[in-house]
C-alpha cells in the first residue's frame, strides 16, 4: 500500500514538473492531485527538492540501461544501428514526457544532471563500444567517414525532436494521439533508410 501510495505520488508529480517546471510546481498541488495531504507527501519525500531529484534519479535508470543495451546489440553495423534508433523511438512513445523533463533539468539543475549523469558512467562503455564498430566500418569502406559524435547527434535529433515538437505538430497538421503514434512507427524506417543513404559508400 506505501508503496503504491509512493508511486502515484511520484507520478503525479512528475506531470506537475513537466507542465509547470521545477520553481512554478507546488506541493500542495501534487498532494491534492494524489488524494493525500500534504503532511504525507513530505513524510515520503521530506521536500520538493527531493522529490524532484527522485525522479530525476528514476528517469536516468530507465532511460541508461536501455540505451546501453540497445548500444551493445550484437550484429552487423546497420542491425546495431536500427535497434538504437527502434530503442530510442519506442520509449519515448512509452514515456512522451521524459524528452520534456530532461529538457527541464538541463534548462534549471543542469550540474546536478551532469552529476546524476556522471554516477552512472558504467554505461558509457556501451557507447564506445558503438563507436569502436563504426571506425571499423569506415575503415574497411563500408561507411562514409563521419565522426561518430555527428552520428549519435542525428539520431538523437531526429528520434527524440519528434516529441518535443508533438503539441505543435498535432495542432498544425491535426494529427491525434493515435495518428502520431503511427507516424513515429513509421519514422523508424524513415530514419533508417536516411542513415543508410547518408552513410553507405556506395
Amino acid at each position: 500500500m506505501a508503496q503504491d501510495k509512493e508511486t502515484l505520488i511520484l507520478e503525479v508529480a512528475r506531470k506537475h514538473f513537466v507542465q509547470k517546471g521545477y520553481a512554478a510546481t507546488r506541493t500542495q498541488d501534487i498532494a491534492d492531485e494524489a488524494g493525500i495531504n500534504k503532511a504525507l507527501l513530505h513524510y515520503y519525500f521530506r521536500s520538493k527538492e527531493k522529490l524532484y531529484h527522485e525522479i530525476t534519479v528514476r528517469i536516468l535508470d530507465t532511460i541508461l540501461p536501455r540505451f546501453a543495451k540497445a548500444l551493445a546489440t550484437e550484429g552487423t553495423f546497420w542491425e546495431r544501428l536500427e535497434v538504437i534508433v527502434t530503442s530510442y523511438v519506442d520509449l519515448f512513445q512509452e514515456q512522451p514526457d521524459i524528452p520534456f523533463f530532461i529538457m527541464s533539468e538541463l534548462s534549471q539543475k543542469q550540474a546536478r544532471f551532469v552529476e546524476e549523469l556522471k554516477k552512472r558512467s558504467h554505461h558509457f562503455p556501451a557507447v564506445q563500444g558503438f563507436v569502436l564498430s563504426m571506425h571499423q566500418e569506415m575503415e574497411a569502406g563500408n561507411i562514409r567517414k563521419l565522426p561518430p559524435a555527428q552520428l549519435m547527434l542525428n539520431i538523437m535529433g531526429m528520434t527524440v525532436f519528434p516529441f518535443i515538437a508533438k503539441p505543435i505538430f498535432c495542432t498544425v497538421f491535426e494529427f491525434s494521439d493515435n495518428d502520431f503514434s503511427t507516424l513515429m512507427e513509421e519514422r523508424k524506417d524513415i530514419i533508417m533508410n536516411f542513415l543508410k543513404a547518408a552513410l553507405k559508400n556506395d
